[in-house]
């Protein structure tokens, strides 16, 4: 808005009408822009959403194969520890 429609403005409808139909026009720009950020604010939120979505599922993966690592160890330990019981057994007989 320029300064000639603003005067034309009030001198056509009055001051009341004129400020609130500039307050209007400044209402109806601010919520356009807050609309507009919002949207930017949403898109980023989405994408990072989404690579952490990404990021969480390679850690359960790797959760997953680490709780694979675990048990094989503790079937080794089962088996050594058997190992070590047999042996302790057949020493002890032959004394």
């Amino acid at each position: 808005m320029d300064l000639n429609g603003i005067q034309q403005a009030i001198s056509t409808f009055g001051f009341p009408i004129a400020c609130v139909i500039f307050l209007a026009w400044f209402i109806w720009k601010i919520w356009n822009q807050q609309q507009d950020q919002n949207q930017n604010r949403e898109e980023k939120l989405y994408e990072f959403l989404g690579k952490a979505n990404v990021l969480n599922e390679q850690l359960t993966k790797t959760n997953s194969d680490f709780v694979d690592v675990l048990n094989t160890y503790k079937s080794d330990l089962e088996t050594i520890k058997h190992d070590v019981t047999e042996i302790k057994q057949s020493t002890i007989k032959k004394d």
